[in-house]
């Protein structure tokens, strides 16, 4: 099985990682996303619902057990200093089983003949994940643009700087990463820009491959 280049896909609130997502996925990408793996998790996972019940509180989860995401967020940002407390001691039940769904599907993915695959995580940075990709998406936006979107979905000020302040900040995100997508226009602004950002991606080698490149240049440079 040949090496899947994989592309970790990340950004603040309200920078439209998620329609990025999407974007590529009709694109053709395998697009894969980890609240989403995170939620089916807590809706599934047995021994999970009762963990996050213990620290949460049964109602966490609706009579029929679906998960309130709306509550759960409520619970886990904010800025007292028991919220990040419990949001770290979920993130330490959550993430450990996330990531080895996250890695089976990868492997499915190259199985079935993916050289390149896209994994949206907003907390991509926040959790050290950096290392696991090739290479690392920032959509990014002004702050003003993000917050108006965010205030459109119905996100409060408080929520938004709940939210900003449980990650890393959008410009830290942009230094960090090898790819940058400027997202301040319009829906079709932003489909044109994955149009070529599509194309770009798929001609991306392994980050061993470069490595080894870069390797190679200082050796013939040094000979």
């Amino acid at each position: 099985m040949t090496h899947v280049v994989l592309i970790g896909l990340t950004g603040a609130p309200g920078s439209g990682k998620s329609t990025v997502a999407q974007l590529l996925r009709e694109r053709g990408f395998v697009v894969l996303e980890a609240d989403t793996v995170a939620h089916e998790l807590m809706q599934t996972d047995p021994e999970l619902r009762r963990l996050l019940q213990g620290f949460l509180g049964e109602e966490i989860f609706t009579a029929d057990g679906t998960l309130k995401a709306a509550l759960l967020a409520e619970r886990l940002f904010g800025p007292e200093p028991q919220q990040r407390k419990l949001r770290e001691a979920v993130e330490e039940l959550v993430h450990p089983r996330v990531l080895q769904v996250l890695a089976e599907r990868i492997q499915e993915a190259a199985a079935a003949g993916a050289s390149h695959v896209v994994v949206e995580a907003a907390l991509l940075y926040e959790v050290g994940l950096e290392e696991a990709f090739d290479y690392v998406l920032v959509v990014d936006a002004e702050e003003r643009v993000r917050h108006q979107r965010l205030r459109q979905r119905g996100w409060t000020d408080e929520h938004i700087r709940a939210r900003e302040a449980a990650q890393w900040s959008a410009r830290a995100k942009r230094q960090r990463a090898d790819l940058v997508l400027s997202n301040n226009g319009t829906l079709d602004e932003l489909r044109q820009s994955v149009v070529l950002l599509a194309e770009l991606l798929r001609i991306l080698p392994p980050r061993a491959s470069v490595a080894q490149m870069s390797s190679d240049a200082v050796c013939d440079d040094a000979s």
